[in-house]
């Protein structure tokens, strides 16, 4: 699919870019809402708390609720805490490859879930469209990525994405961009590339904050519908 400039001007202004608001609104984290594996703040890599938080607004805001059946690639995402399902179909790999799913997955899901996994695939771009292809008409997908991180899982990290390359990504397979989130500070890029790990919340909270720079983003993800 190609783009007019005209049209990634106005994806980037209706769905990409950001009011100051949104990068001040977690600042202060409320409570953990995740009830799960005695989970907290601290319990994963920074970026994915407020991956959570948006993730429980969109749903809301979407009235997404009631699925029949979720495909999901990794069985203790926090998020699934938050949707209900009645069906669900785990897409390990192996044996599963997102870049070439079976026939027999074809329509059948109302929801794909798929977080932090884009940066392991080759092709992403065909890992969507199979993706696609699974998803009824109507039905979301909802994922993470890292935009700045260390190198892990080698040699099978390949890439990162900002938020536009992300909306583009999944507008490209013929999605409907519903929301992106982003978040990163210019603390934790350094601390994570000095250390060679990753950082939670104990580690960069200053006095009850932890900002969200715009310009600094490490992670985003996106909430899509397919049309």
């Amino acid at each position: 699919m190609l783009f007019t400039l005209e049209e990634i001007n106005e994806l980037y202004l209706s769905k990409v870019k950001k009011p100051e608001s949104y990068f001040k609104k977690y600042e202060i984290l409320p409570p953990c809402p995740v009830k799960r594996y005695n989970y907290n703040w601290s319990y994963y890599d920074f970026p994915r708390n407020w991956c959570i938080l948006d993730f429980i607004e969109w749903i809301k805001k979407y009235d997404i609720k009631d699925i029949d059946n979720l495909a999901l690639t990794y069985e203790d995402d926090p998020e699934l805490e938050f949707i209900n399902y009645k069906n669900k179909t785990l897409l390990n790999y192996p044996p599963y490859d997102l870049h070439s799913l079976p026939d027999n997955l074809n329509d059948k899901f109302d929801f794909f879930i798929f977080n932090q996994t884009i940066e392991h695939l080759y092709n992403p771009f065909e890992a969507i469209k199979q993706i696609s292809k699974t998803v009824k008409k109507n039905g979301y997908v909802f994922t993470s990525v890292p935009t700045i991180n260390i190198p892990h899982c080698t040699p099978n990290h390949f890439t990162g994405y900002y938020p536009m390359g992300l909306a583009i990504l999944f507008k490209s397979a013929g999605f409907e961009i519903l929301e992106i989130g982003q978040w990163g500070n210019y603390d934790y890029i350094n601390k994570i590339f000095q250390n060679q790990r990753w950082y939670g919340y104990d580690d960069l909270n200053k006095n009850g904050r932890i900002t969200n720079e715009e310009l600094n983003v490490c992670q985003c993800w996106i909430l899509a519908k397919k049309i």
